[in-house]
């Protein structure tokens, strides 16, 4: 009897062992589960960070080529109006030069008359001089 005693509390002693070995292992199963989950987790939050990063760094990027555009196509509109300024300068100083020009020519022409005139005033002085001679 007392062989089979201690058979009996070997055996229980066996399955109180096993017993805790397979909820170890059992526990253990579930951590490794649980870990791997949350690997899995993090690596999903940090490849959809990445993906989200470059996603704004390409609206960025487009942002920064859009205004680059905007700003060409005003500097561009800017050089068309500098253009057509420098036209209508040089149309303006053509015109103020031709009306200087004309301006000359009226004042070279009454100037003319002037003399003209002076000298016909010196040529009556002269001739009733040289009746007298």
């Amino acid at each position: 009897m007392t062989k089979v005693r201690t058979l009996v509390w070997v055996v229980a002693v066996l399955v109180l062992v096993g017993f805790v070995a397979g909820c170890e292992s059992a526990s253990d199963q579930t951590r490794q589960e649980a870990k791997k989950k949350v690997e899995n987790k993090a690596q999903q939050i940090q490849k959809d960070a990445k993906q989200k990063v470059e996603a704004k760094k390409q609206q960025a990027k487009e942002k920064v080529n859009d205004k680059k555009q905007e700003l060409r196509e005003k500097v561009d509109d800017f050089q068309k109006d500098v253009t057509e300024l420098k036209k209508e300068v040089t149309e303006l100083q053509k015109k103020i030069n031709a009306h200087e020009q004309k301006e000359q020519d009226q004042q070279i022409k009454q100037l003319k008359k002037a003399l003209k005139e002076l000298q016909q005033k010196v040529e009556t002085q002269q001739q009733p001089g040289q009746k007298e001679r």
